[in-house]
């Protein structure tokens, strides 16, 4: 129990900090913003190729295969 509250009161600490707040703002803007506005874009085609309310199970499957092209890619 006093490990946790430890741990926590750590972390509060540090986020608290404004250097670790504006390196944090800084790897969203730069790393993780463009990285979820490409995967909405990848999201938006697929659902044009195929309707996940018409048919779920192909879309399900053309999801598993875009993860696996894209994971074969790296």
């Amino acid at each position: 129990m006093f490990l946790r509250r430890l741990l926590f009161s750590a972390a509060r600490r540090v986020a608290q900090d404004p250097e670790v707040q504006a390196k944090a703002a800084d790897v969203y803007e730069r790393g993780v913003k463009p990285r979820l506005s490409a995967a909405r874009d990848e999201l938006r085609e697929l659902t044009g190729e195929v309707n996940p309310l018409d048919d779920p199970g192909g879309f399900a499957r053309r999801l598993k295969e875009r993860v696996r092209e894209v994971n074969r890619q790296k």
